[in-house]
C-alpha cells in the first residue's frame, strides 16, 4: 500500500522571502503575494486529484496547504518534521549580517555543499533524513493515489535528494523550488524517481500581483 505518485509543493511568498532574510523555523506567514501565489498553485496541484493533503506545522506552509485542500474538502494533516531548517543563530537575519556576525566561513561552507550545522543548528544531511522519513510514511498511509505534501524550500530539496538515493557531495545538481513551486515524485524501490521538478502556476495575464521571480530557491535565501 503507497501512493501513486507524491507532489511536493513549496510554500508561497514571505515577507522574509522577499527581503532574503533566513526563515528557517521562525513562523512566518505569507505576504499578500504568497496568498495569492497560493491559490492559483492550489487550482493546478488539485487537477491531479489529490487524495491527502499534508503539511508542516508552520504557518507558511499550512495556509498554502488549506488552500489546495479546500479546492477537493479534504482534510489537512500537520507533521512537524516537515519544518524547515533549524538554522539557529540564522534565523532572522540577512546573509550580510550572518557575514558581518563572523559566520562568514561556516555560511560559504554550506553554500559549498558540505554537511555543516547550519547556524550551529541542524545540517542538511538530518534534514534530509528527516523529511524522508515523513514522506515515506505519508506516502504508504494510503492506497494509491497523489498526496500533496506542503512545506519548505530546505526541506523538501533535502527530503527527496535522499529518497532519490543521491549522495551529498551530487545535491548540487537539483535547483530549490520557488514559492509555491512544486515537483513530483514517485514512491519505489530502492530509490524513489523524480517525475518532474520546479512547476509553478501560470499568472493570469491581467494580474499584476504576482512578480515572474516567485521568490528566492529556498527559505534561508
Amino acid at each position: 500500500m503507497t501512493a501513486g505518485r507524491v507532489v511536493v509543493l513549496r510554500h508561497g511568498r514571505t515577507g522574509h522571502n522577499l527581503r532574503h532574510v533566513w526563515q528557517g523555523q521562525l513562523d512566518v506567514p505569507l505576504d499578500e503575494v504568497g496568498v495569492r501565489q497560493s491559490q492559483l498553485a492550489a487550482r493546478v496541484v488539485a487537477a491531479l486529484d489529490p487524495v491527502a493533503v499534508v503539511t508542516s506545522d508552520l504557518v507558511r506552509a499550512s495556509a498554502t496547504a488549506q488552500a489546495v485542500a479546500d479546492v477537493h474538502g479534504l482534510p489537512v494533516k500537520v507533521d512537524e518534521r516537515l519544518r524547515e531548517v533549524d538554522a539557529g543563530r540564522w534565523e532572522g537575519l540577512t546573509r550580510d549580517e550572518i557575514i558581518a556576525a563572523g559566520d562568514g566561513d561556516l555560511l560559504a561552507a554550506w553554500r559549498r555543499g558540505e554537511d555543516v550545522a547550519l547556524g550551529g543548528a541542524e545540517r542538511p544531511s538530518a534534514l534530509g533524513r528527516r523529511g524522508a522519513a515523513a514522506l515515506l510514511d505519508h506516502a504508504v498511509a494510503v492506497d494509491g493515489g497523489t498526496i500533496v505534501v506542503v512545506a519548505h524550500g530546505a526541506v523538501l530539496r533535502a527530503a527527496v535528494l535522499t529518497l532519490l538515493g543521491l549522495e551529498q557531495p551530487r545535491w548540487g545538481l537539483l535547483a530549490g523550488l520557488p514559492n509555491c513551486g512544486w515537483g513530483l515524485i514517485q514512491p519505489g524501490e530502492p530509490a524513489w524517481r523524480l517525475l518532474a521538478w520546479g512547476l509553478t502556476a501560470p499568472a493570469p495575464a491581467d494580474d499584476q500581483g504576482i512578480p515572474g521571480d516567485q521568490g528566492s530557491s529556498g527559505d534561508h535565501a
